[in-house]
């Protein structure tokens, strides 16, 4: 009977213990990025942990020196604009992991800046849209960068990004709300 009760002690832990994904917690002044590819954010209202595995992003021109890339995903209607160097050489710099900038939704300009889109609630039809600026309050840290292979005309790379930010309401603009969160994303960067 003892030996029993020990036992559903230790599953009852280990299912606590999987049942939040610490790895990617808001709630900690730096969480953890998760090595699994993935979107996550946190508001006031809600928060979800997006699934990216399947995510297969090419890059789109900003500028000579940078390029960016995005998606929005179907569950939760959130999109993102994250930038990285258009030239692969550039992308594996030790000098890469800091704090860089959240944009205006869209509106990167350089290497390693994030904006993103999302409903204010799960069900709203209105929109949160990132507010620019660099803080303690609004950044976006890239505390990895790993290379994974080469293809013909791309340098494939994952990257690892937590971040903070504000976001106003689209047609609200009073309605301002925090957003943090992390991501991993396969990227790619130009051979050429």
């Amino acid at each position: 009977m003892k030996t029993h009760r020990i036992a559903f002690i230790l599953i009852a832990a280990a299912l606590t213990g999987c049942a939040g994904s610490d790895e990617s917690s808001s709630s900690s002044e730096n969480p953890t990025v998760s090595d699994q590819l993935h979107l996550s954010f946190t508001t006031p209202d809600w928060n979800r942990f997006i699934n990216c595995d399947q995510l297969d992003l090419y890059p789109s021109w900003i500028n000579d020196a940078t390029n960016s890339v995005s998606a929005t995903s179907a569950s939760t209607r959130e999109t993102f604009c994250f930038s990285v160097p258009a030239d692969s050489s550039a992308m594996v710099l030790p000098s890469n992991l800091k704090k860089y900038p959240i944009r205006n939704y869209f509106e990167n300009q350089a290497p390693f800046e994030f904006s993103q889109k999302l409903p204010v609630t799960p069900s709203a039809q209105t929109y949160l849209i990132s507010n620019e600026g660099q803080s303690e309050e609004s950044y976006n840290e890239v505390v990895e960068i790993k290379y994974v292979s080469s293809e013909p005309d791309f340098a494939l790379f994952k990257v690892k990004c937590r971040y903070k930010m504000t976001a106003r309401e689209l047609g609200n603009e009073s309605n301002v709300k925090a957003i943090s969160g992390t991501f991993h994303f396969k990227v790619r960067t130009s051979k050429n």
